[in-house]
């Protein structure tokens, strides 16, 4: 991309995504965007999975599902700080999905004070051009954990896409490896390819979603959230038709999937992470209309239950310890992709 010169420049408009999304899913431009009767594009071939260099460190991601307990039982909550660092940790809110972001400090304030958090500030990106307030990216250059709230993802994804706060966050967590937490639409837009929109449909249909890009933490995999709770995993396979080159991700409610970058993945919180496994489907997407009901074949579904966890594929050595459990043949493929370290981001 060229140099950004002014806040004009970085207006992350829809339809400069929407193109980039069509480049990124190949020539039939992701059909799912619009209600086109343009098949899906074939899923790209196999390519061997980036891994984390040696002595990298490790960035966490805390994808939750949200409705996180905030005062009873704040688990959730509690677990982003300890892997932040504690009580002292410099913890840094973005409000920039949300229309209420003075309700949303307030509610995170409290809940984080009770828990004894200390070092608090909240980022309220009301546009892009906030994005590159030089005191906004300072902050984000020290803090140890950042949180993104709920609201709409892509408003927020208006707001923060090919930006220097963008940019700030993947420094974060690729060299500094900081926690970096979202919840609701902040847990959607952690994939590259991201679902903004969609019904919750009785069966899988063609053309019911609609995708954006997202932050690109998860190169391999697109996040739905209140999974469990608004019945939506016929609104994930009707994505997953038109990609099955990516991994479906269904978190619950007040339960976060934590991921240590290249390292392992743990469930935590009070329900379950479904994981919905494409590579292999046979659909009949690309024959029938938009709202036709759709079949899919060999498709692969994972429910993983609070308290698991389990280390990367190649990472299963004696001299990691206590990492977790070793993933089980199933799950080997799936644990790769989805611990895949993200991109370096040039804007």
């Amino acid at each position: 991309m060229r140099p950004i010169d002014s806040p004009a420049d970085l207006k992350p408009t829809r339809d400069t995504r929407r193109r980039v999304l069509q480049v990124l899913g190949g020539v039939a431009g992701l059909g799912l965007l619009s209600a086109c009767a343009l098949g899906p594009p074939p899923a790209p071939p196999p390519r061997e999975s980036r891994t984390l260099p040696d002595g990298a460190p490790a960035g966490r991601l805390m994808v939750i599902g949200g409705a996180e307990g905030r005062v009873d039982e704040p688990d959730i909550l509690r677990r982003f700080i300890d892997l932040s660092g504690g009580p002292r940790a410099r913890l840094r809110f973005i409000t920039g999905a949300t229309n209420d972001p003075t309700g949303a400090e307030q509610a995170y304030a409290a809940a984080m004070k009770a828990l004894g958090a200390q070092d608090l500030q909240f980022l309220h990106l009301v546009d892009a051009a906030d994005a590159m307030n030089p005191q906004l990216l300072d902050e984000l250059g020290q803090a140890d954990g950042v949180f993104i709230t709920g609201g709409d993802q892509t408003r927020l994804m208006g707001k923060l896409w090919s930006t220097p706060a963008m940019q700030a966050l993947h420094r974060a967590v690729r060299e500094r490896g900081i926690c970096l937490a979202g919840t609701s639409a902040g847990a959607a837009a952690m994939s590259r390819a991201m679902i903004a929109y969609g019904p919750a449909v009785l069966a899988p249909q063609k053309d019911v979603v609609s995708l954006d890009l997202g932050l690109n933490f998860l190169p391999q995999a697109m996040v739905d959230q209140h999974f469990s709770q608004r019945r939506r995993l016929s609104r994930l396979l009707s994505a997953l038709a038109l990609r099955p080159d990516l991994l479906g991700i269904g978190v619950d409610e007040d339960t976060a999937l934590l991921i240590e970058i290249g390292r392992s993945v743990e469930v935590i919180g009070r329900s379950s992470v479904t994981v919905v496994d494409g590579a292999g489907m046979q659909t009949n997407a690309g024959q029938v209309q938009p709202r036709d009901r759709l079949e899919l074949l060999g498709v692969n579904l994972h429910v993983l239950p609070s308290g698991q966890r389990y280390l990367h594929p190649m990472a299963l050595r004696a001299d990691v310890p206590d990492a977790g459990a070793q993933p089980p043949q199933a799950l080997r493929s799936v644990l790769a992709r989805l611990l895949e370290p993200p991109p370096i981001l040039v804007i």
